[in-house]
């Protein structure tokens, strides 16, 4: 994990990039022992947290985070069969001109002006972006969020994943955690956790935990709040009790052919319409982020 420090914002941000989602993991599966070391109480360590957490221990979201979630698996799989994947991806060709000594037609302006290069040249614009990009998706969300609404935005986001992949684009995943102090705001943590490189396969058992799993936030990420210095977990709360910090937008700088769904994005979806829209959001995002524009479309 690499460690940095920036004043934004108006507070300082303590910034954690890990490794890889192992290391999420691994804090996960040295909880117990770090609650012993610090002397403060563990929520990641509550048991019979299910309606909140979806899993009544740690070791049960372990056992998800490592072997798969098969409810999760059909509820993506189900997400997948309402949406209309065919009509998410399509994009405009992007046509450029150039006067020419010959082309599509003439340029009156340039032959009367006795221009030998008069003639207009249509050509479209060649793909130069590639078919690759990341998605980074802030998981940070306030504790009334129930359970339901995160497997929503997981399953929407999963069928954005998967109508792309179906038209040869790839999307890396990086998840995110965002939090500042409730109280003085003077100090902020973030996370950023890689989940698949761009070209990597993303598969299911892995984003249905990511995405739409709330152990992957309400036991994952507290596990990596509470192996922070004693002084950073009093300020954040990051204990029982606590509040665990201030759900805020992601304060990193996105690095190119990137996007962001950002803090709440997502986590209001009621309806099949609903889970459309915002995975015709997702896509969008995508294709303008490679360059490409995206057919206009009633929404």
């Amino acid at each position: 994990m690499r460690r940095s420090e920036q004043e934004y914002d108006g507070r300082t941000m303590h910034f954690r990039q890990l490794d890889s989602i192992g290391e999420m993991i691994d804090a996960m599966q040295h909880a117990p022992e770090q609650q012993e070391q610090s002397g403060l109480r563990a929520s990641s360590l509550k048991i019979d947290e299910w309606q909140w957490s979806g899993t009544s221990t740690m070791d049960e979201a372990l056992e998800l985070a490592c072997y798969g979630w098969e409810e999760g698996r059909q509820h993506l799989r189900q997400t997948v069969g309402r949406i209309a994947l065919d009509q998410l991806v399509g994009r405009r060709p992007v046509v450029e001109s150039r006067l020419d000594f010959a082309g599509d037609e003439v340029d009156i302006g340039a032959y009367l002006h006795g221009e030998p290069e008069h003639m207009v040249d249509y050509q479209v614009r060649q793909d130069t972006h590639g078919k690759q990009a990341m998605m980074y998706v802030n998981a940070s969300m306030e504790s009334h969020v129930s359970s339901e609404r995160i497997m929503q935005r997981g399953g929407a986001l999963y069928a954005a994943i998967e109508a792309l992949r179906t038209e040869g684009y790839s999307l890396g995943l990086t998840m995110v955690e965002s939090t500042k102090e409730r109280d003085y705001h003077i100090r902020g943590v973030e996370y950023q956790i890689p989940v698949v490189q761009p070209g990597e396969y993303l598969d299911i058992d892995t984003a249905a935990f990511c995405l739409a799993h709330p152990a992957f936030l309400r036991r994952g990420v507290f596990a990596l709040n509470e192996h922070e210095p004693n002084d950073i977990r009093y300020a954040m709360g990051y204990m029982v009790g606590g509040g665990y910090g201030e759900p805020t937008r992601m304060a990193s700088d996105l690095p190119p052919h990137s996007f962001l769904i950002d803090q709440g994005e997502g986590l209001d979806l009621r309806s099949d319409d609903d889970m459309q829209r915002f995975a015709q959001k997702v896509v969008d995002r995508t294709l303008e982020t490679l360059g490409h524009e995206p057919v206009d479309r009633e929404r």
